[in-house]
């Protein structure tokens, strides 16, 4: 679970995809492309991280769709290090270190 600002409203969101450069965002509440955001990363034991990132390209599904492709938007992340053992964590299945 994340969430992220969108003008002067927090939106909720869920990462959908994660890479070393980037991630997908499962959200109903599109930012602009070319916005920059600040991204909240929300685990289950109360951690957070915290990282910048710029909206790169949004998707909105057609109705039909959306279970398979959800509406979203794609994001650049500048996260360093404890971004990268965060993606490091997902592709192997493992609960992450962000401390």
């Amino acid at each position: 679970m994340l969430d992220f600002a969108v003008g002067e409203n927090r939106t909720a969101g869920m990462t959908w995809d994660v890479s070393k450069k980037g991630m997908f965002v499962r959200t109903s509440r599109m930012p602009e492309v070319g916005q920059r955001l600040l991204i909240t990363l929300r685990f289950p034991e109360g951690k957070q991280l915290l990282l910048q990132g710029e909206v790169v390209r949004t998707f909105a599904a057609p109705n039909r769709g959306r279970d398979d492709m959800p509406n979203g938007f794609g994001l650049t992340v500048n996260g360093g290090e404890i971004y990268s053992r965060f993606v490091d964590a997902v592709a192997a299945g493992v609960a992450p270190d962000i401390s």
